[in-house]
């Protein structure tokens, strides 16, 4: 689990970059800008839930043998996604003070973090060398 651990913490490096250049990019061309501050920090929140969320369930499905594993990684997974669906749904209804757009790019880190991910772990190793 020590390697999970770091790549988690890589992965939340990941995110907080995808964030940051989400932030910046939408904030400059958007015409409600608070709103659309909101709208990255609350899917940047989900996000970053949803990742500790897996990370949890990882832990407790290693310690399960392969068929309630398998259900219990399916069911963390339905919740993860009725959760994502909610937020989404809850900015859509509030768009006037957290936009949509922001909410769905923030939320899409995860995915991105996962790309980033070898590329923070390689930078991270060169900065450990110094």
């Amino acid at each position: 689990m020590k390697k999970v651990k770091q790549i988690l913490k890589e992965m939340f490096a990941g995110l907080v970059v995808w964030l940051l250049l989400v932030l910046i990019i939408l904030v400059i061309i958007a015409v409600h800008k608070i709103a659309m501050l909101l709208g990255v920090l609350l899917g940047g929140g989900t996000a970053a839930g949803l990742l500790l969320h897996m990370y949890h369930h990882l832990d407790i499905a290693l310690d399960m043998d392969v068929k309630h594993a398998q259900s219990h990684i399916q069911s963390a997974a339905m919740k993860r996604l009725f959760f994502m669906a909610l937020v989404v749904s809850a900015s859509m209804i509030g768009y006037r003070y957290v936009h949509p757009l922001g909410t769905i790019l923030g939320i899409f880190g995860i995915k991105v973090s996962a790309y980033l991910q070898p590329v923070v772990h390689k930078i991270a190793g060169h900065i450990q060398k110094w």
